[in-house]
């Protein structure tokens, strides 16, 4: 049998409300929030796949006036609701656009909230036969159910409901849905603001409606009710009879259903992928139903719109065809196909000078990679592409030697937006020219010649796009990427292909002597809880100690499956067991054991070099990160951190030699802050901790006792981080009053820095961004997040980036200056953090030094003086 037609109608602040608080820190990469807009487009996609409707309409509530009716009847309804904070209203002109583009009409009207809208809908849908479903997360809306509607409310998430007809409504709430208003109307609705009868719950309203049939029946039969009930009953009559009258639903509004725009098959499909693709919504784009894909005709409409046409391919295969590409000095796109890591085993190398003309070269047969070397070295080109470095590498290998970038379009990508996720080369594609088609970062060889076209064609467009908003929209940010972010792709690509020696004998003998440990530690342990168990377990270790050792769990968190065991919580109970420490000890031998000595040795070259990755587009300050393996995270001050570093060792011949920046960080927050005395205490070569200790604690410097100096330098570096009182008490021996106590006064000694953090915080609001002293920006969506804990973070973050991202531009321009300075047997192998590792002759090192604290200290011209320390080690431990 043929069911009938079905409208769906969806309340769309409720739906809003949910995806706003589902997604909280969603936005595009303009900084423009949208997790509200993901939220309903995302229930959407659940209504269209789940409940198959002929018709969708948005039922809303019109601001200020929706309410005005009832505030009419009682002036206190809806007193307790607060206003959504800004980025909320922000996003409801995108919602609209969302609505446009699937067709779906929005009613609102004065003096009528949306669920009288929903019912009066409900009614006009009945009225044509057709059913109708209700999605809501407002229960007064249940009242709407009969056998042609129902209601589904949302639960937990945005893709969750109950889905309540005459049967379900009967069985969860033991009475028919013409007793619910009666039910609600002595019950009230604390979410509304209305009392209905004082003291009368869920149980009692529900008792009561059951026996007496209504409202009415109860005030006739309250002879009935004991003494106590019907007391509240009689008090509370009047409110009541209001309360009946502000959940009544309005069933003629006066709104008139549009059929004809409400129908799911009046929508244009193209513009839907359109305000997808602008909302940057990519997963829903992969998950829209079957009904609202695209054919293959408006496909090719939506291709016209993007920048993606395949270019013209000449595809060299023989030795002889080479002299067929034409290249001359200039802008030049260079992409690789390679097998091996580090761009060894090149395959194939796509070269272009023009949008629509390229030239696959093909290596191997009878072209060999010093045929491709003589003809880019015949050439000065300047490298475009993505991931430059990579491409560099491989072509270095080829005996490729004067390389300069251009532009990378991964990199600039992240220049324009460092909080953005997408960094393939297809999600750019897809955000930047409109790309839709085949993953172009794992195309297997044999399709190489067929998506080359595309790929030639997409990042002429990446790079086109991306000079001209560097150019028109961040002057700065160019100025930065041309003078810093370009020079230091060529300089981390050869640091990446020297590598870093490993003495893999020392780290095995390392590793047997680490499982002996590991073994004492084991049984120590196991004798302490009297029971063998896997001490890796979180909830064996939570149950060992908080159950059969009896710990105290005050202050502990607790999970879904015990109290926590984390590294922070295991902090809290030192002093309760000496189990704490062994466990403390047992997770950093394994940990070290697993991550660096046993896996280090696996990953040398044949002559036992390692090569690690620098990755410049992954922290939005600009700092480089280092993996595969990662080496800036080998513990500092530990001795099993030390001795595993002392297995990194110069080769034969050789030795290092390490330049640091001392108390970066510090030097800089006084140069940003403008802290005139901070500046001097620094360029008077003072010890800045001890002067801080002097200062707030009131005694001359020589006084300063190590405990103070200590506490002085939690704070000193602790600041810049946001600490707060709870923070510093927790890092040193004071109590919360006294830490509070020390950061006001330390906050009066350091006026300017103070300055600086409310600054920095004000302009992350005004300016929806903070900057460099060079132009580096990082967005700040969520300095406005409704969040607090979000919104802390952010601030947080904006309040450091200008400080780590300044010392991570003046690093990087070192570094640069430090490749055309350096003696020609000396190469930089290593950058963590504020160092700078460098192997060279011995008899070269400590001209070697001289030369990097030259560059370093004076890489910029600043108020403050930077000071570099230098050290010379034939192993990186002894640094």
């Amino acid at each position: 049998m043929k069911r009938s037609k079905r409208l769906v109608v969806i309340d769309g602040k409720s739906v809003f409300y949910r995806g706003y608080y589902a997604v909280p820190n969603l936005s595009t990469k303009d900084g423009t929030p949208t997790g509200g807009v993901f939220g309903f487009a995302t229930m959407a996609m659940e209504v269209l796949k789940k409940m198959d409707p002929d018709y969708v309409c948005v039922a809303w509530d019109k601001p200020k006036t929706n309410i005005r009716r009832r505030r009419e009847i009682y002036p206190e309804y809806k007193a307790n609701r607060k206003p959504a904070p800004p980025d909320f209203y922000e996003q409801i002109p995108l919602l609209h656009e969302l609505l446009e583009a699937l067709s779906w009409p929005l009613y609102e009207i004065d003096d009528h909230e949306a669920d009288d809208i929903m019912a009066t809908l409900a009614v006009q849908a009945d009225k044509k036969g057709f059913e109708s479903i209700m999605i809501t997360s407002d229960h007064d809306v249940l009242q709407l159910i009969d056998k042609n509607t129902s209601v589904a409310i949302l639960k937990r998430g945005l893709t969750n409901f109950d889905l309540f007809d005459p049967a379900l409504f009967k069985s969860r709430y033991q009475m028919s849905t013409e007793q619910f208003v009666d039910y609600k109307s002595l019950r009230g609705d604390p979410s509304d603001n209305i009392p209905g009868v004082s003291g009368v719950g869920e149980k009692t309203a529900t008792k009561l409606i059951v026996e007496h049939g209504s409202m009415d029946g109860v005030y006739k039969n309250l002879d009935a009710i004991n003494d106590k009930l019907r007391a509240k009953l009689e008090a509370d009559k009047e409110m009541a009879y209001i309360t009946k009258e502000l959940v009544v639903l309005d069933k003629k509004v006066p709104i008139k259903m549009d059929w004809k725009t409400a129908d799911i098959n009046n929508l244009d499909k193209v513009q839907l992928v359109e305000v997808l693709r602008k909302l940057e919504f990519r997963s829903l784009l992969n998950q829209l139903p079957k009904n609202l894909q695209v054919s293959d005709e408006e496909q090719a409409k939506l291709d016209e719109s993007s920048q993606v046409n395949d270019s013209k391919i000449d595809l060299i295969k023989e030795k002889a065809d080479l002299k067929k590409v034409k290249l001359k000095s200039g802008p030049t796109i260079v992409h690789i196909w390679a097998e091996g890591s580090h761009g060894a085993d090149l395959r194939y190398l796509l070269v272009s000078q023009q949008k629509d003309r390229a030239y696959l070269i093909h290596i191997g047969g009878s072209i060999s990679g010093s045929d491709v070397a003589k003809l880019l070295n015949d050439n000065k080109l300047s490298l475009v592409g993505y991931n430059t470095k990579l491409t560099i590498e491989a072509l270095l290998q080829l005996g490729v030697k004067e390389l300069v970038v251009e532009h990378d379009v991964r990199m600039g990508a992240f220049l324009i937006n460092s909080l953005s996720k997408e960094q393939s080369l297809t999600e750019l594609a897809t955000s930047e020219v409109g790309y839709e088609g085949v993953d172009l970062d794992n195309i297997p060889p044999i399709e190489i010649p067929m998506q080359a076209p595309k790929i030639n064609s997409i990042i002429w467009g990446l790079f086109i796009n991306q000079t001209k908003i560097l150019k028109n929209d961040f002057p700065k940010v160019e100025k930065l990427a041309s003078e810093i972010e370009w020079p230091l792709i060529p300089v981390l690509a050869r640091m990446e292909l020297v590598g870093i020696k490993l003495d893999t004998k020392r780290l095995k003998k390392m590793s047997k002597e680490l499982e002996d440990s590991i073994s004492d530690l084991q049984q120590s342990i196991y004798g302490h809880a009297d029971f063998e168990f896997n001490i890796s377990s979180p909830t064996q270790l939570s149950e060992v100690l908080f159950e059969r050792l009896k710990l105290p769990t005050k202050g502990v968190k607790k999970t879904k499956t015990g109290y926590s065991t984390a590294a922070r919580e295991l902090d809290k109970l030192r002093d309760q067991h000496p189990i704490i420490d062994l466990i403390s000890q047992y997770r950093e031998v394994t940990k070290l054991k697993s991550t660096y000595v046993d896996t280090l040795p696996k990953m040398v070259d044949e002559d036992s070099r390692l090569h690690t990755t620098f990755s410049l587009a992954v922290a939005p300050t600009g700092r480089l990160s280092s993996h595969d393996p990662n080496l800036q995270n080998i513990p500092v001050r530990t001795e099993l951190g030390n001795e595993i570093r002392r297995a990194f060792v110069a080769s034969e011949n050789r030795t290092f030699v390490s330049v640091d920046y001392s108390q970066f960080e510090l030097r800089l927050a006084a140069q940003l802050a403008n802290d005139a005395e901070l500046i001097e205490a620094f360029n008077d070569g003072l010890d800045i901790h001890t002067r801080t200790a002097s200062q707030v604690y009131g005694v001359a410097m020589e006084d300063v006792t190590k405990t103070q100096r200590r506490d002085a330098k939690v704070i000193n570096f602790g600041i810049l981080y946001g600490m707060s009182p709870h923070g510093l008490s927790q890092a040193t021996d004071m109590t919360q009053a006294e830490a509070a106590d020390f950061i006001e006064r330390y906050f009066k000694l350091r006026e300017p820095l103070l300055k600086y953090i409310e600054d920095t915080k004000n302009k992350a609001h005004q300016n929806g961004f903070v900057e460099t002293l060079f132009g580096r920006r990082r967005p700040t969506p969520d300095v406005k997040s409704s969040n607090f804990v979000v919104r802390q973070a952010a601030e947080r973050a904006a309040i450091n980036h200008p400080i780590q991202g300044t010392e991570a531009d003046l690093m990087k321009m070192a570094m640069v200056e430090l490749e055309k300075k350096l003696p020609k047997d000396a190469q930089q192998i290593l950058q963590i953090h504020d160092s700078i590792l460098i192997e060279c002759k011995p008899d070269q090192a400590k001209k070697v030094g001289q030369i990097c604290q030259d560059v370093m200290e004076n890489i910029y011209k600043l108020d403050v003086n930077l000071d570099v320390d230098v050290s010379i080690a034939d192993n990186w431990g002894e640094l």
